[in-house]
């Protein structure tokens, strides 16, 4: 089987097919033509001079508003419902997973500030309690 990259016609072929496009894709030459299509073209434009075109931005946006607050207060109940379903307990302990510092682990040999417990017991406890677990 012959590989061909060179699609072209061989010969005059190529020159003949492309005057024949050339005539039959040329522009109107006569005057006439030009002139009925600006005429389509005008009254095409008069018949539909009456249609609103919006001047500002937002004014596309107004049509998407009451969706739009309607899916917010949609996530804002389903947030709502989430967060009153979980318990104090819960809470705490991602607040203290997050809050707690990482100063031993991103700095080493960095000085660990020990915090009051929040079982009651004094400051003094809570550092006689880490100086012991070392």
């Amino acid at each position: 089987m012959e590989d061909r990259t060179d699609l072209r016609l061989e010969g005059e072929g190529d020159a003949k097919i492309t005057a024949m496009l050339r005539d039959l894709y040329a522009a109107p030459v006569e005057d006439a033509y030009w002139d009925g299509l600006e005429a389509r073209t005008m009254s095409y434009i008069k018949a539909h001079s009456q249609a609103l075109i919006p001047v500002n931005w937002w004014s596309d946006l107004a049509s998407w508003a009451a969706p739009g607050l309607a899916a917010a207060a949609l996530l804002f109940i389903a947030a709502g419902v989430v967060w009153a379903r979980q318990k104090d307990e819960d809470l705490r302990t991602t607040y203290d997973a997050v809050t707690e510092p990482l100063a031993s682990d991103v700095l080493p040999g960095a000085v660990q500030v020990v915090t009051a417990p929040r079982d009651g017991s004094s400051q003094r406890e809570a550092t006689f309690r880490y100086v012991l677990s070392h």
